[in-house]
């Protein structure tokens, strides 16, 4: 059970210390785990969920395991981008009012704030609600194998919450970018670049090119960015083949459709002589969107702060959570109620601790007001 800041931190050392990478199967079942534990010790109905062998466990907790109806569903992820080895190299550690961790603020800080709310809010109030707590293993991949579970119970509540951390104390997002990570792969013909030259087709000259026409579909409001890209052997060899990633943001649906359209009638067309294109979606998260409802979800969150002095901020954000697929469930999300973080997949990734009992206090508000309206 989480009473006190002092019991918050301490759980935070414990699971910022373990390496829980999103491939690191092992490392995400084990802070699973001490998760499942700490609110199974709270008195939760707790469930550890196996999504396959490719992934680790995730967590399901609720007050009322009869629902069929959550009032509230509070969204988290378990995993985080670093690799195995890390905790041990930058271990969890506190200077000042500023604490420090893989993980630390992404997304440890939330997914703890959550069962220090719940541990110290009024038993009246959490009995007269039904909430739904889920922690995915996989957030940091684009969330493929948990995106139908956590759907599943989007699909039977009222409202979601996500706790990513706040980059400003009052600063909760309201929309994201949906996001599409694409493998291309050029295919030429390898020869010696001093003997004949000519014999060859470049597949790295052939993505140059490539590079060129895609970036040309970027708009205002879709970005393009080829991110890595790996070609060739030697340098006096024409190269073979080359393979780039490209990373595609939009805000709407429909933009994504126009874009890949654009996209496919580029490959319709040659980009070198006798060069073999190909590509391959390997990600695609759909964008964050205000649905029916929202209006109402902000009103409870802004009453809520406000009743601690706090005026919230509504913004956009290019980034990307497990509240873009709950959104496309018509449920209205709002994310970003974590305690101040930031440096997010950093070696300087911190955390304010000064703002943990804050936020703390407007999700206790939120679900008070929640309670207030199902029972007025």
């Amino acid at each position: 059970m989480i009473s006190n800041l002092k019991d918050y931190l301490d759980a935070l050392e414990k699971v910022v210390n373990i390496d829980c990478g999103s491939t690191d199967t092992h490392g995400v079942t084990s802070v699973c785990r001490i998760f499942c534990d700490l609110f199974r010790n709270s008195g939760f109905h707790v469930e550890e969920v196996d999504l396959g062998d490719k992934v680790g466990h995730g967590m399901f907790t609720t007050n009322k395991p009869e629902a069929d109806h959550y009032d509230l569903l509070l969204s988290g992820h378990l995993d985080t981008v670093f690799a195995k080895g890390t905790a041990k190299q930058r271990p969890f550690r506190i200077e000042g009012n500023m604490a420090y961790g893989p993980g630390v603020a992404d997304m440890k800080n939330g997914c703890l704030a959550i069962l220090y709310a719940l541990c110290t809010l009024e038993k009246s109030v959490l009995n007269s609600l039904s909430v739904a707590v889920l922690f995915n293993p996989d957030e940091e991949i684009g969330s493929p194998f948990s995106t139908p579970w956590i759907d599943s119970y989007a699909k039977k509540s009222s409202y979601a919450l996500v706790f990513e951390s706040q980059e400003k104390l009052g600063l909760i997002t309201e929309r994201r970018k949906g996001i599409s990570h694409i493998d291309i792969f050029m295919h030429g013909v390898g020869a010696h670049a001093g003997f004949c030259p000519e014999k060859g087709r470049s597949a790295i000259n052939a993505m140059a090119n490539c590079i060129f026409r895609i970036n040309e579909l970027a708009t205002k409001d879709i970005t393009v960015n080829f991110g890595t890209i790996q070609g060739g052997t030697i340098a006096n060899a024409i190269a073979q083949d080359c393979q780039a990633r490209v990373d595609v943001r939009f805000w709407t649906n429909e933009q994504w459709d126009e874009f890949f359209t654009k996209f496919k009638a580029e490959f319709e067309k040659p980009f070198g002589k006798d060069i073999k294109a190909e590509y391959k979606i390997l990600v695609l998260n759909p964008p964050m969107i205000m649905v029916k409802g929202i209006d109402e979800l902000k009103q409870i969150v802004t009453e809520s702060a406000a009743k601690l002095g706090i005026k919230l901020t509504f913004q956009s954000s290019g980034g990307v959570s497990d509240g873009n697929h709950i959104s496309q469930c018509n449920l209205p999300v709002l994310d970003s109620f974590g305690p101040l973080g930031g440096d997010c997949h950093t070696e300087r990734e911190w955390l304010d601790v000064n703002s943990v009992n804050t936020t703390v206090e407007i999700l206790k508000n939120i679900l008070r007001n929640v309670h207030q309206r199902k029972n007025a």
